[in-house]
């Protein structure tokens, strides 16, 4: 390998690798994520339209002039590559264009908490207590208090309605909310305690509207220090040894905001002649938690079929592209009574980081209608599809699968957690080609989302599968136009390529070569190919498998046709050195070259969409003005053939000019 093909090789791989980032081990890798997708869905009346804005939308045709590439005009950061540019991320604030643009306030549609589950412990101060008191208080108070939220005979509790939230609620007797739970209560009491055990006691309240899907249900359970089993003895190791004394309260809601689900019970504490003081914010303790959270905005169905559940749309490109990378996720489908019924792609952290930026939790992302879509006419807001993100233990490594406190100064924290689903909730939506605005075509109110917008400071991160598979394709493609490569080096990779897995004594066969070749050129290869097992090896990824079998498909030997066609625009011309930027561009992409009169003859190996063909063009012309303008002239006139989303096209002129401009498949260049 001469140093200028060493030069071009790293200068690919100095892209791809800024753009890819190899994430960190995750123990358990190969675990499977459980994520359930709830069917649950409101029957919900529409409601009003909003306003419209400014889509924000990263245009990948989009040119930038010289000095916008060398500096960030915020914070004057150079730039050494476009790569580093697109990833430059000013706090004063970055070019709308780029992957990490920040609005600073600008208005975007903000998204409905659906689902809340979370643990509250408060631990009574000791002024809020009665001298004959100790800290399971509040516990005591809901035993006492439990016959008035008893069912009678005529279906009627003495508690009636209460305000709270800007609702009117009640307890929800319909669905069962209303129980205690003496076989499950396996905490052993305090000797001074009556009973074996002590019970666990559920009350439900439900909004007393048309819908009646604004709901939260209250689990209590007593809190104390070294709780142990009432049949073994044995300390409860699921529950911190250090608790205090207090009471546990679970909450499960459904389109109730956190504030709005406290409100509620010290709503309904007030109701049941319960001290509020136990509640308080100053009471509940560090141990809180938040263990469930779901974010969404309803999107209209064809939209979404069109967009996140169709082939090649955001479920089917984010679960393509992390599957084979490092990480751990989960793509489930329900197609059965209706396409796109329930579409969700699950993914950890390590698998979203290739995404964007730093993630703390994993997430879930999904596309769902309620359980019997059938029943919801188009004219019901529930026609249509909620997307949806949750924060879900099942489906993140945070802390070893634990729930995230509910308050912290130092850890992340609910609000945190929030922020990040909102985050990558607009990420999904921008991702799919949506405005980020309330744009009443495209968003549908219902009785819980306005479907409006809010001022509020968040990262808006384009789509780069993309963008990373070109950058690894890229760095294929300039791997195997090497000139050092022997033939059995490329019989090797060929033969991984077609078989998959393989032992090397199968490679050695299949090759029919030795077993030292075979090892020189697995070496050789690097990090194209990766040891499996003992004497197993395989390709990196299937991109790299893909790409490979794209060229072997329309080249017998890449190196020989590619500098054949260098050599015919070579011989004669001074102007065309065998290291200039454009003999590098064909070695890079397969690009057999020669010479016709005043142009050239080009063909393109290889398939290519019509994106990844643009790409290819505008590299090559690039690189033909960097070897010289009368080239960089008869590359603008050169015939083309190339492959189109399958079709053999020749004789094709991708190049047009308009008023100076030039254009490539009929979009601006420069």
């Amino acid at each position: 390998m001469t140093r200028e093909d060493r030069d071009d090789l790293e200068e690919a791989a100095d892209e791809a690798f800024d753009l890819l980032d190899a994430g960190r081990p995750v123990d358990g890798a190969d675990d499977e994520i459980e994520t359930a997708i709830e069917q649950d869905e409101m029957p919900t009346a529409g409601g009003d339209d909003a306003d419209g804005g400014v889509e924000l939308e990263y245009d990948e045709e989009r040119q930038v002039d010289d000095d916008a590439r060398s500096a960030c005009r915020f914070c004057q950061t150079e730039f050494g590559t476009v790569v580093a540019e697109r990833r430059h991320h000013s706090e004063d604030r970055c070019d709308e264009g780029s992957p990490m643009f920040r609005p600073d306030g600008r208005p975007l549609i903000d998204p409905q908490v659906h689902e809340l589950r979370a643990n509250f412990l408060f631990e009574p101060k000791d002024e809020d207590l009665h001298p004959s008191q100790d800290g399971l208080a509040p516990y005591f108070a809901v035993v006492s208090q439990w016959d008035r939220c008893l069912q009678d005979e005529t279906g009627q509790d003495d508690v009636g309605t209460l305000e709270a939230a800007d609702d009117i609620w009640m307890l929800n007797h319909e669905e069962n909310k209303i129980s205690y739970r003496d076989e499950e209560a396996k905490i052993k009491t305090r000797p001074s305690d009556s009973g074996d055990s002590y019970n666990e006691y559920v009350i439900g309240v439900v909004a007393c509207d048309e819908v009646r899907e604004r709901k939260v249900t209250f689990q209590f359970r007593p809190s104390l220090p070294n709780a142990k089993h009432c049949e073994t003895g044995d300390r409860i190791k699921s529950m911190p040894e250090d608790l205090p004394l207090g009471i546990r309260v679970e909450a499960q809601s459904s389109n109730v905001e956190i504030d709005e689900v406290l409100e509620v019970l010290r709503t309904l504490m007030d109701e049941l002649d319960i001290d509020t003081r136990y509640f308080k914010d100053e009471c509940i303790h560090d141990h809180s938690r938040i263990w469930g959270l779901g974010l969404y905005a309803r999107i209209q169905r064809e939209l979404s079929e069109e967009r996140f559940v169709d082939k090649n749309g955001v479920m089917d490109r984010l679960a393509q592209f992390t599957s084979i990378r490092r990480g751990r996720g989960e793509y489930k489908w329900d197609n059965e009574e209706i396409i796109g019924h329930r579409h969700a792609v699950a993914m950890n952290e390590t698998s979203l980081e290739k995404l964007y930026g730093d993630h703390n939790v994993g997430k879930l992302l999904k596309s769902y209608l309620p359980k019997q879509p059938e029943k919801h006419p188009s004219g019901a807001s529930t026609h249509h599809p909620k997307i949806e993100v949750q924060f879900n233990t099942s489906h993140s490594d945070y802390l070893d699968g634990n729930a995230v406190p509910y308050e912290s100064n130092d850890e992340f924290d609910y609000q945190d957690l929030k922020s990040e689903l909102d985050e990558y909730l607009l990420f999904a939506l921008n991702a799919a080609g949506l405005p980020l605005h309330a744009d009443p075509s495209v968003y549908v109110p219902d009785e819980y989302w306005d479907a409006d917008e809010r001022a509020h400071d968040v990262p808006i991160h384009s789509d780069p599968t993309e963008e990373l598979r070109e950058a690894e394709e890229d760095l294929t493609r300039a791997q195997l136009a090497r000139e050092d490569l022997s033939p059995t080096d490329r019989a090797v990779v060929k033969a991984l390529a077609d078989g998959g897995q393989m032992h090397y004594e199968q490679i050695v066969e299949e090759t029919e070569t030795s077993s030292s070749s075979v090892y020189r050129a697995i070496e050789k290869w690097g990090s194209l190919v990766d040891k499996v097992g003992r004497g197993t090896y395989d390709l990196a990824d299937d991109v790299v498998r893909n790409k490979i079998e794209d060229v072997f498909a329309a080249l017998e030997d890449v190196t020989e046709w590619v500098e054949n066609g260098i050599d015919a625009i070579v011989d004669g011309n001074d102007e065309i050195a065998d290291d200039s930027p454009l003999a590098k561009w064909a070695r890079r992409h397969g690009a057999i070259l020669q010479e016709n009169y005043d142009e050239f003859d080009v063909e393109l190996t290889g398939h290519h969409s019509k994106r990844e063909l643009r790409h290819v063009l505008r590299s090559g012309l690039e690189a033909a003005r960097n070897t010289g303008s009368s080239v960089a002239a008869r590359f603008i006139d050169s015939s083309f053939t190339y492959r189109l989303n399958g079709d053999r096209r020749a004789g094709q002129y991708p190049f047009t000019t308009s008023g100076g401009a030039v254009l490539i498949l009929g979009t601006a260049m420069a």
